[in-house]
């Protein structure tokens, strides 16, 4: 893979200012938490930094109330964009706490590195990654790199999170 000179660039997704991580919710038993209902509480959840943007969420599906059950999220921001694992923590009197993660799509973290590296002068065809950067310092993904004259590896690594923004290097690694 022709990019020696590189060894690391930072790379910024998801510019968003959070004002929760968490959350509790009535559902009365076991009955699973609505799509419209987690999607308004996701809603509720975040402050956007311009006060004019408006927020939108779209879930996956229903969130069922077993503590470990999961549903993927997607919030807009007013033009900012940013995915969200939920994640049932317990159940206490017919009441769901659930915690909320940010995490990087491999899609995304690909089209970014693909991007930084184009706007460095690089020429390479596709990028595609292994896995999703999940929102926590230290996480990391591997990306192949497919330029013209052959297969490289890249390793992105989240380098810090401020509430739905997760920063993340990259660097080649072979």
């Amino acid at each position: 893979m022709k990019i020696p000179a590189l060894r690391l660039a930072a790379v910024t997704v998801c510019l968003l200012a959070a004002t929760a991580c968490n959350a509790d919710v009535s559902v009365g038993g076991t009955k699973p938490i609505s799509q419209a209902d987690l999607e308004k509480q996701l809603t509720s959840m975040y402050t956007p930094d311009d006060p004019t943007a408006t927020i939108s969420t779209t879930c996956d599906g229903d969130l069922d109330s077993k503590v470990d059950a999961t549903q993927n999220c997607h919030l807009d921001v007013g033009k900012e964009k940013a995915d969200v694992r939920v994640t049932v923590t317990a159940i206490d009197g017919g009441e769901a706490k659930f915690d909320v993660l940010s995490y990087v799509p491999a899609e995304t973290v690909a089209a970014t590195v693909q991007k930084s590296l184009t706007d460095q002068g690089y020429q390479v065809d596709s990028i595609a990654c292994d896995d999703e950067l999940i929102g926590k310092v230290g996480e990391k993904t591997t990306c192949t790199a497919k330029p013209a004259d052959g297969d490289g590896k890249i390793e992105a690594t989240v380098s810090s999170v401020d509430g739905l923004m997760v920063n993340f290097d990259y660097k080649v690694v072979s």
